[in-house]
Formats: C-alpha cells, structure tokens, sequence
C-alpha cells in the first residue's frame, strides 16, 4: 500500500494501521511506579517468540559502513518498511544499536520474513 502523504493526519493513520507495525511486533505492560508517571516496559516479541521458526529464513548479508548504527535505514532498505529494525537486532544477538556496526551481519531472507509475518498474525488474529 502506498502511503498517503498528501496530509499528514491521513499519513499517521494510514501508518498506525499497518500490518507491519512495532506495536504488532511486540507485547507491552504499563507500570505506574509514581502517581504521576505510567512506564511501558516490553516482556516479549515477535522475533523471539518465533526463532526457532524464523532459523530458515536467515542469511548472511554485507554492509557498507554508512548503515552502522541505523538498523532502521537498512531495514527500509530491505523490507521497505522500518518497523523490522528490531528483528535485525535479534537476529544479530544485538541489545541496541550501538553494536549494530559490522561489515556481515545476519538478516531475514526478505521474501521469507514477509510471508512468515502474514502467517503467524493471521493465526495470532492481528490481521
């Protein structure tokens, strides 16, 4: 789906109901430790929910240097969205961006990631 740029409202719509959206990649809890402040903390995604059964659809993948530190440019790059910068850190056993900085690194097949996400959604109900 092209996104709608022509106005913006219309952009960030059309962008929180995207499949391919962080908020379908991982699970949430909010914790109000003040009265005042509401933290939301990750405890599981899709990424290591799924390991075992992404394992397939992995492969090694070499980067030039202007990709290191921004998973989320070579995830454009390469799924056409940026919302899969997270799986590319896990791939790479990787806890945040500043060790996402090598020539070889480990991606999802592209082709192969896509229709393991539309399979696992449809099943978890999330489309």
């Amino acid at each position: 789906m092209i996104p709608n740029i022509t106005y913006i409202d219309s952009f960030i719509v059309d962008g929180k109901n995207d499949v391919l959206s962080l908020k379908n990649f991982y699970d949430t809890i909010l914790i109000k430790p003040k009265k005042d402040h509401i933290i939301r903390i990750p405890y599981q995604d899709f990424f290591t929910k799924y390991k075992n059964e992404l394992e397939d659809c992995i492969q090694l993948y070499t980067i030039s240097e202007s990709f290191y530190y921004k998973p989320k440019l070579l995830s454009l790059k390469l799924y056409n969205t940026t919302e899969l910068w997270l799986g590319l850190l896990r791939v790479n056993n990787m806890r945040n961006i500043s060790e996402f900085h090598y020539p070889i690194i480990k991606i999802y097949n592209p082709d192969n990631i896509l229709e393991l996400i539309n399979i696992f959604f449809k099943r978890e109900e999330i489309i």
